[in-house]
C-alpha cells in the first residue's frame, strides 16, 4: 500500500471521482497535450455516519512541444500531495482559528464527528500555513 492509499474499513464509503481528460493544455507552453496514461489517488474526506474516501482517477499528459509531463489538476479537491480534501483541512483549521479550540480537542472532534484522523503535526502545519496566508505583507 502506498502512502497515498487510505485504509478501507468494511463500513467506509468510497466515492469515485474522475479527472480523466483526453487532452489538456500544457501549463508551460499551452500546447494541447494528449493523455498518456491514468493514475489513481485516494483522499480522506469528511464523513457523516461512516468514514469517506474519495477515489480520484486522473489523466497523465505529456506535451508534444516542450516534453513537459503533467497531471490533470485536482486543486479543487486537495492540495498537491495531500492525503486530505480541502474540506477536511478548512474544517479543522476553522475549529482552531475561529472556535479557539486546542489542537488535541480538534483532533478528537474531527475523528468523533467526521471519522477523519488528522495527525497532530499535520493539524499544526495547516494552522501555521493558514496564519501565514492571512498575514499582510511586510512593508519595507
Amino acid at each position: 500500500m502506498s502512502r497515498q492509499e487510505a485504509i478501507i474499513l468494511p463500513f467506509t464509503r468510497v466515492e469515485k471521482r474522475s479527472r480523466v481528460y483526453g487532452t489538456r493544455r500544457c501549463p508551460v507552453c499551452g500546447t494541447s497535450s494528449p493523455k498518456r496514461s491514468a493514475g489513481r489517488r485516494q483522499l480522506r474526506d469528511l464523513g457523516v455516519g461512516c468514514p469517506v474516501v474519495l477515489e480520484v482517477r486522473y489523466s497523465k499528459h505529456r506535451c508534444p512541444q516542450c516534453k513537459e509531463h503533467f497531471n490533470a489538476p485536482m486543486d479543487d479537491l486537495a492540495e498537491p500531495g495531500s492525503l486530505y480534501t480541502r474540506r477536511v483541512q478548512t474544517t479543522a483549521v476553522a475549529k482552531v482559528l475561529v472556535d479557539g479550540l486546542p489542537l488535541e480537542v480538534v483532533q478528537e472532534q474531527m475523528f468523533r464527528e467526521f471519522y477523519v484522523h488528522v495527525p497532530p503535526n499535520t493539524l499544526q502545519r495547516w494552522v501555521v500555513e493558514a496564519g501565514e496566508k492571512d498575514r499582510p505583507e511586510d512593508v519595507l
